[in-house]
């Protein structure tokens, strides 16, 4: 009896020292990270360097397999992703919870994907045809006359568009903007998103190569869907671009044009023209708009991914510095239009494939497709203005 006193009371001392050395460490993992960023952040960075993720949540990031598998599908890796992503293991399908728990099968299933997204891209009709890629925006559109025909056209500068410099595409293409009379669209394959590209990042990613051609960049727009499956969207538009830098190595710079996005405007299946006055969060609205000139313009925010893996060689602080020359440039022209650059630490989105390679937000799903549009001439004075800087730039 005594002795199973003993080993009771042992066990109960046992618990509360782990219990004490649990909380120790919790409190001690979730302090911020004051590793090797520490100078870098001090010395060049500038207060828009985003704050990095306590030590507590890259540790679960890197210890679990289905937020590996995340970061691989989704470019991206926060707190919010990591029970989002714990939630998207589809209990229906066995492969789907295979996939996301055991890494060696996700690894290889996500080279099957890119190998059959680059074999898409070559034989699907739906895609990109390679002898198209270049000067896209440059081929009318049968149905975007309603759009593009009252927008002002930017003359075109005589350059090579066999060397593109620059490449846009867009991750998730499919990312629309509030709805207006003159831009009228049903959401579709979720809210605030559309496969009809006249509404979407696309259609101002045309406009914005068009005023890079009037400032003498060659550009390559390619306007490829990514985002039929979310998730996958990262390893979708990695097959695309990495397949574009093999057939055009005059790349040298890429952006990933996108928009920012605050719950839910417009809601699939539902034809309807949003007051925006009576949006619900009117001061994200605000942060995203401004006027220049009278006109009303959306306002531009560059995000950039600090993961990379033992393989991937390319510094991302290199994607940091072209993007923060932008947004810098970006405000001397035009103050207030760039709301900074944030880097995300548990990312890449794709960016590692090239020195100058940026994701962009030019505005939300509180702008209108019109102030997006009405965006692209200052967005792509500053960038070309910064680009004819580098040594690697051709006239």
């Amino acid at each position: 009896m005594y002795r199973y006193y003993s080993f009771s009371k042992i066990r109960r001392i046992m618990f509360l020292i782990l219990l004490l050395i649990n909380v120790f460490l919790y409190n001690w993992m979730t302090q911020p990270y004051k590793g090797e960023y520490k100078q870098v952040i001090g010395d060049s960075f500038s207060e828009e360097y985003d704050k990095l993720e306590s030590l507590f949540v890259t540790s679960i990031n890197y210890s679990l397999p289905i937020i590996e598998v995340a970061f691989s599908s989704q470019g991206y890796i926060g707190k919010d992703l990591t029970f989002s992503s714990l939630l998207n293991a589809k209990i229906k399908d066995p492969i789907n919870i295979l996939k996301f728990q055991l890494p060696i099968l996700a690894q290889v299933d996500l080279k099957k994907v890119s190998a059959s997204d680059i074999h898409n891209v070559q034989t699907n009709p739906s895609s990109n045809d390679n002898g198209n890629l270049l000067d896209t925006n440059a081929r009318s559109d049968k149905n975007t006359s309603q759009t593009q025909g009252e927008e002002e056209k930017p003359a075109l500068k005589n350059i090579d568009n066999n060397k593109p410099y620059l490449l846009i595409y867009h991750t998730h293409t499919m990312e629309a903007y509030a709805a207006t009379e003159k831009n009228k669209y049903i959401a579709t394959y979720g809210y605030d998103r559309t496969d009809d590209l006249n509404y979407t990042v696309a259609k101002v990613g045309d406009y914005l190569a068009e005023y890079f051609k009037k400032e003498g960049i060659s550009v390559l727009h390619d306007k490829t869907i990514h985002d039929y499956n979310y998730d996958k969207s990262y390893v979708n538009s990695f097959a695309t671009v990495s397949k574009i830098l093999k057939e055009y190595p005059s790349i040298k710079a890429a952006i990933d044009l996108h928009r920012d996005g605050y719950g839910a405007v417009m809601k699939p299946g539902v034809e309807t023209i949003p007051v925006l006055s009576n949006l619900p969060n009117q001061d994200f609205r605000k942060r995203y708009v401004m006027d220049i000139n009278g006109e009303k313009v959306a306002k531009v925010s560059f995000i950039i991914g600090s993961r990379r893996t033992p393989e991937m060689k390319e510094d991302w602080r290199k994607n940091y510095e072209f993007a923060k020359k932008i947004s810098d440039k970006l405000n001397e022209l035009y103050p207030g239009l760039s709301l900074g650059v944030q880097v995300k630490p548990y990312s890449e989105y794709n960016q590692h494939l090239l020195e100058k390679s940026i994701l962009i937000e030019l505005g939300s799903n509180y702008n209108t497709l019109e102030e997006a549009i009405a965006t692209t001439k200052y967005l792509a004075k500053a960038i070309s203005e910064v680009i004819k800087q580098y040594q690697d730039f051709e006239q």
